[in-house]
């Protein structure tokens, strides 16, 4: 079933007319009553040569691109908000909640952090300072880049005081109380360095010092386990059969039972074979069992005999394991225990030290750097993500949720945005999905009757099944947005081509004439016209040549025939 809302296609009815008109003409003109000359005014055209699209046309829904909705990022009183329907631009306020007014700014990544002279490089920045070269807070040669420095603090500075946003004009009592206690660390810092004072290195050479002693001083049942594991390994080892040799025994064992089979002659394979056959073949595993047996001669350990090795290693294995278990259960000696006393007093002694002085050198570095930040933070104008909002278009305000004088809370929604790019979405059958591809230039009809370019940008995968049929939805791009009047959710008309003539003749749907036994015909005027009107008399100062017609198109029909490139082709007013 095709497309409800492809629409009827318009040329059958010019076809039915021009027909209806070429019956009347001819009829009339074969008339007796006719057979006088009548003199009829008559406009004229040309037959043209070019390119001829056939179009098919849809049913479309216009409407704005990104509709969301606009979250406060600030707790309040709502004090400004725009009218609904209005196109805030860059630069331009979208609202203010206490007063304090939210920017618009040109950008894809949101501002998630704040900002100021001791903040990290990072695209938000550059973001940022490309706003303020879009709103002419820059000097000429200022190139933005991910940095926040002196410069982009006095371009902000700027900024707000135009939007009569808090500025950064001094630094505040608590922010002098902050850099008067960091300073005074930093000196008391720098008094303990030269009084002298434990490093942290010092702390951990006592201490590595005293783990030393305590590891040498005390065996372990870790390590006892660990002794016993390695003699229960070697008493496996000596006991375990050589791998070769009992390969080998296996190999003779099968061997002999082979010869056994060839010397049973109850067994029916064995009568099967000649008595020479089986000589042969029992000759032949005699002489494999011989190769075995040296092989096996050749490997040590065999069975489970024990070796001289093998004894040596057990024995050793015996004595370190006896060892470390009489050190287990004696523990620590008096000496030992001397030592270890002497390495925990100094490790504590050093310790205390260092947390009276800490590791002063690098906690002087530490000091400097926050009083250094404290500085900046003071003296820097500072940016909040509460500040501005970043859209890649300029934004059109809808429907209001929290209106002028409504409390907000954090990401209480304002009202709902879309951005002023526009798009159509229209269906076409599934089985003419074919006439769409992705990138196609589409035209659609306005509201207005102007028609405007869009590119095709989505084309669903997924059929939708209705009782009407199948469809897919496709999505079309209005190419020059800011040229047209906001719609939203208009019906339009969209033309997609299906078919292209190349380089054919054509000429207005209207000059056709139908031929009363079929067919159609043009009126072809060769003489001279004097404003574009023709007053000659028809079949006189014309001739009538038959043509086929092929594609229909805005109004036009390709032509074939006994014509050419610029005839005159006289058409009824």
């Amino acid at each position: 079933m095709k497309n409800i809302f492809k629409l009827k296609n318009l040329y059958i009815l010019i076809a039915v007319v021009a027909l209806g008109y070429g019956a009347y003409y001819f009829g009339t003109q074969n008339t007796e009553t006719s057979s006088s000359s009548k003199t009829l005014e008559l406009t004229t055209t040309e037959i043209q040569k070019g390119d001829l699209a056939k179009k098919e046309e849809y049913n479309g829904t216009l409407r704005q691109t990104n509709s969301r909705v606009l979250n406060s990022p600030l707790s309040g009183v709502v004090t400004f908000a725009p009218k609904e329907g209005t196109i805030i631009n860059f630069g331009e306020v979208l609202f203010a909640v206490d007063n304090k007014p939210v920017i618009l700014v040109e950008g894809k990544t949101p501002f998630y952090r704040t900002l100021d002279l001791n903040s990290d490089p990072g695209p938000d920045v550059f973001q940022l300072e490309r706003a303020l070269v879009f709103l002419g807070y820059a000097a000429e040669d200022f190139v933005p880049d991910e940095t926040f420095d002196e410069t982009t603090s006095n371009m902000l500075n700027s900024l707000y005081i135009d939007y009569k946003i808090e500025t950064k004009s001094e630094i505040t009592p608590s922010e002098q109380v902050a850099i008067n206690l960091k300073q005074t660390e930093v000196e008391n810092i720098e008094d303990t360095i030269s009084n002298g004072g434990t490093t942290l290195a010092e702390v951990n050479s006592k201490k590595k010092i005293l783990e030393d002693l305590q590891k040498d001083s005390v065996t372990t049942l870790a390590e006892v386990n660990s002794k016993k594991k390695t003699l229960d390994d070697a008493i496996e080892n000596s006991t375990k059969e050589n791998a070769a040799w009992q390969a080998a025994t296996n190999l003779i064992e099968d061997y002999n039972q082979q010869i056994s089979l060839l010397k049973d002659l109850t067994n029916p394979r064995t009568i099967a074979k000649s008595q020479e056959t089986r000589d042969e073949e029992i000759k032949d595993y005699e002489d494999l069992i011989e190769e075995q047996k040296r092989i096996r001669e050749m490997e040590e350990g065999e069975g489970s005999v024990v070796d001289a090795t093998e004894a040596l290693a057990i024995e050793n294995a015996q004595k370190a394991y006896d060892d470390a278990l009489k050190s287990y259960n004696e523990g620590v000696d008096a000496t030992e225990a001397l030592a270890i006393e002497n390495a925990q007093k100094a490790y504590d002694d050093a310790l205390k030290s260092y947390n009276e002085g800490v590791d002063q050198e690098s906690e002087l570095a530490k000091a400097k750097e926050e009083l250094n930040e404290l500085k900046l933070s003071a003296q820097s104008e500072t940016f909040s993500p509460t500040n501005a909002y970043a859209s890649k278009t300029a934004i059109i305000v809808g429907s209001y949720i929290s209106d002028v004088g409504s409390a907000v809370t954090l990401n209480s929604p304002l009202y709902n945005i879309s951005s002023i790019g526009i798009e159509v979405v229209f269906q076409v059958d599934a089985t003419d999905q074919e006439t769409v591809s992705l990138g196609d230039s589409v035209e659609i009809e306005l509201p207005t009757d102007e028609r405007v370019p869009t590119v095709i940008t989505f084309i669903d995968q997924v059929v939708t099944q209705t009782q009407a049929g199948e469809f897919i939805e496709v999505t079309l791009e209005v190419l020059n947005p800011e040229e047209i009047e906001a719609y939203d959710q208009a019906p339009v008309k969209v033309f997609v081509t299906t078919e292209i003539s190349e380089n054919v003749l054509y000429v207005p749907v209207n000059a056709l004439l139908a031929l009363a036994e079929g067919g159609y015909a043009l009126e072809i005027y060769d003489g001279e016209l004097d404003g574009g009107t023709f007053e000659g008399e028809s079949g006189v100062d014309t001739s009538y040549v038959a043509v086929e017609i092929g594609v229909f198109t805005d109004g036009f029909v390709e032509v074939k025939g006994n014509i050419s490139e610029g005839q005159t082709v006289v058409v009824p007013r």
